[in-house]
């Protein structure tokens, strides 16, 4: 009984041997996804966070001291050029000032039309021999002096007259009001009473490395990513960039102009400025995480009639995760882009999706 045993049990062990073999020498599949090769476009960026300002901004001041008397406008009004925004009390002295300069012309004009008259007068006597040419020319000379005595009257009061019409604050410019200071009953002084946003958009400057001022120019495309609009990106263009790397900071400096016509940037906001420096059609792109590191340099997993090809890479630019393959990969190659580690030279591979 023991040997019956003894031989069952060596029997199963044969048969477990050789299904082992059997099932080491069927060959491994990897699932793998791919990627179809096809033209693409990669661009090379340089990056700077900014703090966005109004491309037309002012803050307004009062001209001449005085008191607030009414603020017409609240801070995000739109507003058109020439409207009035603040009104100030103008104190005595402009008032008198406007009083007497409209005093003197009225008294240069009276003494300009009397020289006038004299000098007519003292004309005719001239021309009929009852005066000499010493006196019409006395006569000439009292109406010139006359005369530009009531121009310089009409000078006083066109200041005057400014000075006093300069009590309405007005707009310079179409826009949007921004922060409102002013306050009825205050003093104007130094501080401003308002500022003002223009129309025409936002502009982004911002401060580059060094190794970037010979890639920078005027024209190229940039975008603007904003936090506060759920990190949408508006488009723009470079409008100016420095010439020079500044020498305090060490860096370059460029502006970047957002048109926003669905008005969604505001000045002031916190963003992060992309400007497009290089720009390459029709290439050959992949994830970086997609290529194998070789002892030469890079290689990808092609599927090849379900196996795996591995090639040899070269590269160009890389942008945001991608890579520019530059040799090595065609249009219309089925490049592994998840497995790629895990098959070998003619494995088989099965493609899933």
């Amino acid at each position: 009984m023991k040997r019956l045993t003894l031989m069952i049990s060596l029997l199963a062990l044969l048969a477990a041997a050789c299904g082992s073999g059997e099932d080491e020498g069927e060959e491994r599949v990897v699932r793998v996804r791919i990627q179809t090769m096809e033209p693409s476009t990669i661009s090379a960026e340089v990056y700077a966070n900014t703090r966005l300002e109004g491309a037309q901004e002012a803050l307004i001041f009062a001209s001449i001291p005085g008191t607030v008397e009414e603020v017409l406008v609240a801070e995000g009004d739109e507003i058109e050029a020439g409207v009035r925004l603040v009104r100030m009390d103008t104190d005595q002295q402009v008032n008198a000032g406007t009083s007497a300069a409209l005093a003197s012309v009225s008294a240069a004009r009276a003494n300009a039309e009397n020289a006038r008259a004299n000098y007519e007068r003292m004309q005719t006597l001239f021309e009929a021999g009852a005066l000499s040419s010493q006196d019409i020319d006395g006569a000439e000379v009292a109406l010139e002096s006359a005369e530009a005595s009531l121009s310089q009257a009409y000078a006083g009061y066109t200041q005057a007259r400014t000075t006093r019409d300069n009590a309405w604050i007005a707009a310079p410019f179409a826009g949007r009001v921004g922060r409102v200071w002013a306050r009825a009953g205050n003093m104007s002084g130094s501080t401003p009473l308002l500022s003002i946003t223009g129309n025409d958009g936002v502009v982004a400057r911002v401060l580059l490395p060094e190794s970037d001022i010979f890639r920078l120019e005027v024209g190229q495309a940039a975008y603007v990513t904003v936090s506060a609009i759920n990190q949408q990106s508006i488009p723009g263009v470079v409008t100016a960039v420095s010439p020079a790397v500044d020498p305090v900071s060490g860096q370059v400096s460029a502006e970047v102009h957002f048109d926003d016509p669905e008005n969604q940037l505001r000045p002031g906001l916190s963003g992060r400025v992309s400007i497009i420096t290089e720009s390459i059609t029709d290439a050959m792109v992949l994830p970086v995480n997609v290529l194998r590191r070789t002892r030469n340099g890079y290689q990808v997993a092609v599927v090849v009639n379900d196996r795996a090809v591995l090639r040899e890479i070269t590269t160009g630019l890389i942008s945001r995760g991608n890579v520019q393959i530059l040799s090595g990969v065609e249009p219309g190659d089925r490049v592994i882009v998840l497995g790629q580690n895990s098959v070998i030279q003619d494995g088989s591979v099965e493609v899933v999706h």
